[in-house]
């Protein structure tokens, strides 16, 4: 339900007459049970899911697992048996609850009380046990119109702990429009003070003898708007009570995939999906906090199904080669060290297609240690060519490794010694290395940091101190060199 956020009120209210305290005979605390794993569980959801953009849910998770959460709710009978009547997320993920009667004499607890009943329209009931002398109301059976005299009661906190409060007010909209996603199929909308922990508590309609009867659940506060509380309505209530005593206790299964995933791992799998899911999934209405984290598989297994993408590219924890890549530029800096004095300095500029080709073209610089008549010099000058490889992406975490081997081939004038004599160099390389491909934080384009091995032929007419192989071929009036060392590659693709 858009901008409208869990009980949030005024702590000001009005006090009915003490004939209406018989009422805490009806009306009690929902404390819903939790084990220390089920909380370890939460918490480790909360902080994850914070960091995906879904406050709210993370906030509803932190208070499910913190002590003390609480609730309103009220004693009805079905089929023989009575049953405490509350929010489904005030009992949340819990199977159990702790009920709390506080009566003026004394203060009556049952606990281990079984969440035997959830239903989509927030609402859910906990079994009391038989020897329970508690006061069971009905429904209401007439019309709900507007300016109808309403009370509203229940525990809202005060200092942390569940208060008694009685509030009045009347029907002010006795059925709200709240948008198509809505599953109550009526909200009463009232004037009744209500404030956190309320949640749960009856809205109330006091008869011609003196009773009450149970209009509607109260479950929302409107925050922007001054005296509006909202309700589920009693159709809803009556269609849920129907049910109780024909299904067992809840277990919430549907939880099951999220047990089987750290926090971590559910946030790698949210990242992985399309950013426009991502904001969908964020902006979506829910009832239950985990609501966005299970969407969030459903997603991924749609996508596993119907568009062919590989179940492992959402696998935080497992290495997989990558197939679904997009087409992607990049430009490169690169450095080789020949072991001596030779090295190569240049730029790649090109694209890498699907992910696992790659063409470009590249300019570098070779200066080579010059041997002549016994002096030593210096060799240099630029190399323009063309370049072709393949590679093999490996999702490593968040990271991609991209296993590769590159051949080039570049040439271009080369100045020979001391006197600059103009010569035409060829040359080959073939680069065999691993780069590492570390995602930005847009997204949108990627770092890389490479190390490889190089082989590079070299044909000149001067003649070079290049070791460890020379080989001079007359019938062209060439001198060919073959040299190899290591080399390092920075860039960035997008």
């Amino acid at each position: 339900m858009k901008r409208i956020y869990f009980l949030a009120a005024t702590l000001l209210f009005f006090l009915l007459p003490a004939a209406a305290q018989g009422l805490r005979h009806s009306v009690c605390i929902v404390e819903p049970e939790y084990s220390e794993t089920d909380k370890s569980f939460m918490a480790d959801y909360s902080l994850y899911m914070a960091r995906a953009g879904m406050r709210s849910a993370s906030r509803a998770l932190a208070a499910y697992k913190n002590e003390g959460t609480f609730g309103s709710g009220v004693v009805i009978e079905q089929g023989g048996r009575k049953y405490v009547l509350t929010n489904l997320h005030v009992v949340g993920y819990a199977e159990k609850a702790t009920v709390v009667f506080q009566l003026h004499e004394k203060t009556v607890r049952y606990e281990h009380c079984v969440v035997t009943g959830t239903a989509s329209t927030d609402l859910a009931a906990i079994a009391l046990p038989a020897e329970c002398e508690m006061i069971a109301l009905p429904v209401y059976g007439g019309a709900i119109d507007e300016d109808l005299s309403i009370v509203a009661a229940g525990f809202p906190g005060l200092g942390d702990k569940p208060s008694w409060q009685l509030t009045r007010g009347f029907v002010s909209n006795a059925r709200v429009d709240v948008g198509e996603n809505e599953r109550a199929s009526r909200i009463i909308q009232h004037t009744a003070s209500i404030d956190p922990g309320s949640s749960g508590g009856p809205l109330l309609f006091k008869n011609a003898e003196g009773k009450y009867e149970i209009l509607g659940i109260n479950t929302w506060k409107a925050f922007y708007r001054e005296g509006v509380g909202l309700a589920i309505g009693k159709e809803d209530v009556q269609a849920f009570t129907t049910t109780l005593g024909k299904s067992t206790a809840v277990t919430h299964n549907e939880l099951e995939p999220l047990r089987k995933l750290s926090g971590e791992d559910w946030l790698y799998v949210f990242r992985n999906l399309p950013d426009s899911t991502q904001q969908n999934i964020k902006e979506a209405d829910w009832h239950l906090p985990f609501d966005p984290a299970l969407r969030t598989l459903a997603v991924r297994d749609n996508l596993v199904v119907n568009k062919g993408k590989g179940a492992k590219k959402f696998e935080h924890s497992a290495s997989h080669v990558v197939t679904d890549m997009e087409n992607t530029n990049h430009f490169y800096l690169i450095y080789d060290n020949y072991l001596g004095m030779n090295q190569v300095a240049g730029i790649q500029l090109g694209h890498d297609w699907l992910g696992f080709i790659t063409t470009g073209v590249q300019v570098t610089a070779l200066i080579a240690e010059a041997e002549a008549s016994g002096t030593q010099a210096i060799n240099a000058g630029p190399m323009f060519g063309v370049y072709l490889g393949a590679q093999v992406p490996i999702q490593v975490g968040k990271f991609i490794l991209a296993p590769r081997i590159n051949q080039s081939a570049s040439a271009g004038p080369f100045f020979n010694g001391d006197a600059f004599n103009t010569k035409v160099a060829i040359a080959t390389d073939t680069r065999i290395g691993l780069d590492w491909r570390i995602p930005s934080k847009s997204k949108s384009s990627e770092f890389v940091i490479g190390l490889h091995y190089d082989m590079n032929w070299l044909w000149n007419s001067g003649t070079l101190a290049i070791q460890p192989l020379k080989t001079n071929i007359g019938a062209f009036g060439l001198n060919q060199y073959l040299q190899h060392g290591v080399g390092l590659t920075l860039g960035v693709a997008w």
